[in-house]
């Protein structure tokens, strides 16, 4: 039976990360499995990535909290004229007010903001907090991107344990092409936004010793200034290797995928994620991989990573990878067969849909 879906995707604009790139994979995956559907996306302005149906109702940004006052009031109101079958909020905070009619489906990524507040602004964490133990309790349906976050939901919302859908992300790296001036030498690679969650101060930290007995090697840290930026900033300013520690910033598909394709090794410190989007990029582009020892890295990952245990450990890692990298061709072949397995998972939403 033909529907009417809708999808909730400010993230496509508002954010720049792992959110954006789920959701925008997650969209183009549905409409293509499900072709027998009407779709539309509900954005702040219009979005040129997407041949789909579009409802812009823009975020002021003169009106304090304009963003959530739209999702609660201005978003709702559309919707329920427009009279869909089904609303997907991709990113945390909704659906709210639509009539009873309408199926309402979540996406959450992970828990971080009421887990650890101390990564996020206080706004994240009081809205969080007081909104998501509701949102996941009326929500008809809750997508998910791993079998760690769907674990952590039901501990948080026990009422969520039979509603819950684990759909990883997926990405095709290898149709497209890359261009490797840009990105000559010999270093170790990262990848996510600058803040305290990823654990950039042990990372540098550990480089420190690589670079002690290494005069080329340099470490690149791919993203975007996030929430707390400065101590990462002020470590590398600090640090005796500074010339060798290279901030990009936010890059292009293209140009992020050659970082990763020659790079030694791609390094992921991070302290808790939800899925961790760049390991799998990291895997689908045969990267050695060294991670902190948590449990996403392990679902994701399987045996196709080193993890480590402390900084020490992880300069020790780093060291033998980068003086043995020929004895590593075995975990190579080994991640990218852990991504094929994991890009290889069809997205089912038959249950929703």
């Amino acid at each position: 039976m033909k529907k009417k879906v809708v999808f909730l995707a400010d993230c496509l604009i508002t954010q720049k990360a792992g959110i954006h790139y789920y959701a925008l994979q997650f969209i183009k995956r549905t409409i293509a499995k499900y072709t027998d559907h009407d779709y539309y996306i509900v954005v702040p302005e219009r979005y040129n990535h997407l041949n789909v149906n579009q409802i812009i109702i823009p975020i002021n940004s003169k009106i304090p909290f304009h963003l959530r006052i739209r999702n609660i009031w201005h978003i709702p109101k559309s919707i329920n004229k427009l009279n869909p079958d089904i609303v997907i909020e991709m990113a945390h905070f909704g659906p709210f007010r639509l009539n009873p009619n309408i199926k309402r489906v979540t996406v959450i990524h992970d828990l971080t903001a009421v887990l650890y507040p101390e990564w996020h602004d206080k706004a994240s964490h009081i809205v969080q907090k007081l909104f998501l133990k509701k949102i996941l309790k009326k929500a008809d349906h809750i997508i998910t991107n791993s079998h760690s976050t769907a674990k952590s939901i039901t501990e948080y919302q026990p009422l969520t344990k039979d509603k819950i859908s684990v759909v990883y992300p997926s990405i095709n790296v290898h149709d497209k092409k890359y261009n490797s001036s840009n990105n000559k030498g010999v270093y170790f690679l990262s990848v996510g936004t600058i803040e305290p969650r990823k654990n950039y101060v042990q990372l540098i930290k550990a480089f420190e010793k690589v670079a002690a007995d290494n005069r080329e090697v340099q470490l690149v840290i791919i993203g975007y200034k996030g929430w707390k930026y400065e101590p990462v900033i002020n470590t590398i300013e600090k640090s005796t290797y500074s010339d060798r520690i290279i901030l990009k910033g936010y890059l292009s598909e293209e140009e992020l995928m050659t970082y990763y394709r020659h790079s030694i090794a791609f390094v992921f410190t991070t302290l808790y994620e939800g899925f961790g989007i760049p390991l799998l990029e990291a895997m689908s582009l045969g990267s050695v991989i060294i991670s902190s020892d948590i449990t996403i890295s392990r679902e994701v990952c399987g045996h196709a990573a080193l993890y480590y245990k402390d900084t020490d450990d992880l300069s020790i890692k780093m060291i033998d990878v980068l003086n043995n990298q020929d004895s590593y061709t075995e975990m190579r072949k080994a991640a990218l067969k852990q991504a094929i397995a994991i890009n290889s998972v069809s997205i089912d939403l038959d249950n929703i849909l």
